[in-house]
């Protein structure tokens, strides 16, 4: 049978409770940054396979083509278009063949800075990752 629970009981989950806390929130904050950054990871790797898709479709023989250019702006917007929710996001796109006729490569790296939350709150966001997608494919058309 349990007794009553006496004052040094109540003092020594007290101090168990005090050393806990701390760990404990420190795993949920790093489950939750990790999380994040996947999320993020993930979200950049689809907006480059879009932006990639698009420059294949949109190749030499397309009516409106998309080639060879520094960060060509149709391939730059149809990737801003999938990554809602990711700051600072940079696009570049290149065509290593330097053609975009049939079998020429293409392809677009999707970069964005990550700001884990405990930089955020103590560090003022100085501690930062950055997270990068990317995307190679052939004009098939």
């Amino acid at each position: 049978m349990i007794g009553p629970i006496r004052r040094s009981d109540e003092a020594q989950a007290l101090v168990e409770f005090a050393l806990i806390i701390p760990v404990f929130l420190l795993l949920v904050l790093g489950f939750v940054d990790t999380s994040r950054a996947v999320f993020q990871y993930i979200t950049l790797a689809d907006a480059a396979r879009e932006g990639t898709r698009y420059a294949i479709v949109h190749g030499g023989a397309s009516s409106s083509p998309s080639g060879p250019a520094a960060n060509d702006a149709g391939v730059q917007a149809q990737v801003l278009r999938y990554t809602i929710g990711v700051p600072s996001v940079t696009v570049a796109s290149t065509w290593p063949d330097g053609t975009n006729g049939r079998g020429s490569h293409v392809s677009v790296i999707v970069t964005a800075p990550f700001v884990p939350i405990a930089s955020q709150l103590l560090l003022s966001g100085a501690l930062a990752v950055t997270v990068r997608g990317g995307s190679e494919q052939v004009i098939e058309r």
